[in-house]
């Protein structure tokens, strides 16, 4: 008698048919019950050995704009602050030590939120003061206020629900556009919403740098299709700071009240996607069905619903670099939580799992020299290379692996930063601002050339391959 053994069955398939059966059933069996199948978001290729062999010069700045002059994107456009595609004429940006100066004091500022640490306090504990302002956004969008329409340039922050411009007459403004009341046929002073009772609004933004003003309400016009009456917004007449020139104010695309996501729900049913492009590109801001059109093409996690917090909270459960998985216990990211931010630049961890995730990575860049470079006062990023003599890098790929199953691959850009190929480094940092809050905060070095979805009524995140222009 002929007698059949297969592990886990209980048939002895004997066709064509019953195999290819029973490998499916033993498949399916794996990825329900033991969570071995995941959902992949390759930012690059999937490299079979979790490494990609990038050319250095891809990782370096780009000094000519690969977008054609009027070529048009889907949506409004996104430009980066800095770079040759810049519309706000900074050609040339900041010194990298300014400009991740910066994000430190919002990575920090965003902790304070969090933490026992106001503003104030958590500079007097360590941190020095710096009149650099902590909402110097990279991104830009431009959006028109009043009837006709008079044009902004605003900086993307899905970390700020208030938007605001400054406006005439000006008792103490930044050198920048300013809304003129006066010229628009719609415009009128305080709340147009009805559960808004305030006229006026202050917001600090963790330094000395603020917005102070009143409310103003008037037609929003993103697009010519998409006009909307009595919108709310922040019109600021004292303003304190230094957001650079060329930039008028914020677009505020938090979950609170007041954001340009909340206002516009009726229509875009709180649904909307950006690609944040290259300092040589251009990308898109997608509200409502136009983002919606992408979903199918998207892998999706679960927003993290934490009140009164006007920020994004997803399930980050661990990290992988090249192919091996970090050792991580899933609960030292839930702790505080993982928060996705387009206004950060550089990706914070915890310090325990930065330490694990440098030294992975250190080991894994082993055959190529350090950089010879000292760091300077302040410095964030530890972990440097020279690469000069280097014309191909075999970099590991960086693996976040987020709550249902979704895997976002980061290679190239997305992992490294530097202006010049004797200083490169990794695009990670550890988060140590002390408190009761070490958060995990997402960054936009991460998200570059990425389509991310926001579905605030789905309660998820979606993230899928290039969504940017070429």
């Amino acid at each position: 008698m002929f007698m059949c053994v297969r592990f886990m069955a209980t048939i002895c398939p004997s066709t064509a048919m019953s195999h290819t059966l029973f490998s499916y059933l033993l498949l399916f069996f794996l990825c329900h019950y033991m969570s071995s199948c995941s959902k992949t978001v390759y930012g690059v290729e999937e490299a079979s050995d979790g490494f990609h062999s990038t050319p250095v010069s891809a990782l370096l700045p780009k000094n000519k704009c690969s977008v054609p002059a009027g070529e048009r994107s889907p949506g409004l456009r996104i430009t980066p602050k800095y770079g040759p595609c810049s519309r706000s004429g900074h050609t040339q940006p900041p010194s990298s030590h300014e400009i991740l100066s910066r994000d430190e004091y919002r990575a920090g500022y965003i902790n304070s939120r969090f933490n026992q640490y106001t503003p104030q306090n958590w500079m007097d504990h360590g941190h020095p003061h710096t009149k650099l302002f902590g909402e110097d956004g990279n991104f830009l969008v431009d959006v028109g206020f009043g009837t006709p329409p008079q044009q902004f340039k605003l900086i993307l922050d899905t970390g700020s629900s208030m938007t605001w411009i400054q406006c005439k007459p000006c008792v103490s403004c930044l050198p920048a556009a300013r809304f003129d009341p006066s010229a628009s046929s719609t415009y009128s002073n305080g709340s147009c919403i009805s559960t808004v009772r305030k006229r006026g609004y202050d917001i600090a933004y963790g330094d000395e740098s603020s917005s102070h003003g009143i409310l103003g309400c008037d037609t929003l016009s993103l697009e010519p299709s998409d006009v909307f009456q009595k919108f709310q917004f922040g019109c600021g007449i004292n303003n304190q700071g230094d957001f650079g020139s060329g930039v008028d104010g914020i677009m505020g695309l938090g979950r609170g009240q007041l954001s340009t996501v909340s206002q516009t729900a009726p229509k875009f049913n709180k649904v909307f996607s950006y690609c944040l492009p290259k300092d040589d590109s251009i990308g898109s801001l997608l509200f409502g069905e136009k983002a919606t059109s992408l979903s199918s093409s998207l892998k999706f996690t679960k927003l993290v619903n934490r009140q009164d917090s006007e920020f994004y909270f997803v399930n980050l459960l661990g990290i992988s670099v090249g192919n091996k998985r970090l050792t991580i216990p899933s609960s030292v990211f839930a702790r505080s939580g993982t928060i996705i931010d387009s206004g950060t630049v550089i990706t914070r961890l915890p310090q325990p799992v930065y330490s694990k995730l440098k030294a992975e990575f250190k080991k894994m860049m082993r055959k190529y020299p350090k950089s010879n470079r000292g760091p300077e006062k302040g410095d964030i990023l530890d972990t440097c290379y020279d690469l000069s003599r280097t014309k191909e890098v075999l970099l590991p790929e960086i693996v976040l692996h987020f709550g249902e199953g979704t895997d976002v691959r980061l290679n190239g850009t997305r992992i490294i930063w530097g202006n010049d190929a004797s200083h490169l480094c990794l695009a990670f940092a550890g988060n140590s601002f002390g408190g009761d809050s070490n958060h995990t905060i997402i960054g936009n070095r991460q998200q570059v050339s990425m389509t991310v979805l926001y579905d605030i009524q789905g309660e998820r995140i979606g993230f899928g391959g290039n969504g940017c222009s070429q």
